[in-house]
């Protein structure tokens, strides 16, 4: 399985499409992990107090319908963009910003390889703040077994 940071605003297209020339070449399934979907202000998906039993029924990937349905279009899209060149592929949206909440999701995902940005940054202040700096390669080569896959940021001009 192939672990992919994208986000819904498409900064991370260069290593979402490096992520999806791997699963292509491994014919491995791809997560495309949406970094921005935390905050410290709300969870992304159904919690306790959205409905009685709703957090329990919330899958570990989610498919196009399930990214739709928690106004996730974009995302959706660019499962949508894995899955044409035939590229099984789901996403996720994390409830904790950071690299420790991707690196727990890698590790319960089993992910051979994570493919990560350069410039991999928490995108609003608020989560800047409370993840506060972190190198997030030493972190995952920490708490993981999975190949790292640094995409160098595009060049400026």
């Amino acid at each position: 399985m192939v672990l992919a940071v994208t986000a819904d605003d498409d900064r991370y297209a260069r290593s979402r499409r490096v992520a999806m020339d791997i699963a292509a070449r491994d014919d491995a399934h791809l997560i495309l992990y949406d970094w921005d979907s935390a905050t410290i202000l709300g969870d992304p998906l159904p919690t306790e107090w959205s409905a009685a039993g709703a957090a329990e029924d919330v899958p570990t990937q989610l498919d196009r319908a399930a990214l739709e349905a928690a106004g996730r279009s974009a995302i959706a899209e660019q499962v949508a963009e894995a899955e044409r060149i035939g590229v099984s592929s789901a996403a996720w949206l994390p409830s904790d910003p950071g690299p420790d909440a991707l690196a727990a999701y890698a590790r319960g995902q089993r992910a051979a390889v994570i493919v990560l940005p350069e410039d991999l940054r928490p995108a609003r202040s608020l989560e800047q703040l409370a993840v506060g700096p972190s190198d997030p390669v030493r972190i995952l080569r920490d708490v993981t077994r999975s190949r790292i896959v640094v995409v160098p940021a595009p060049a400026e001009g």
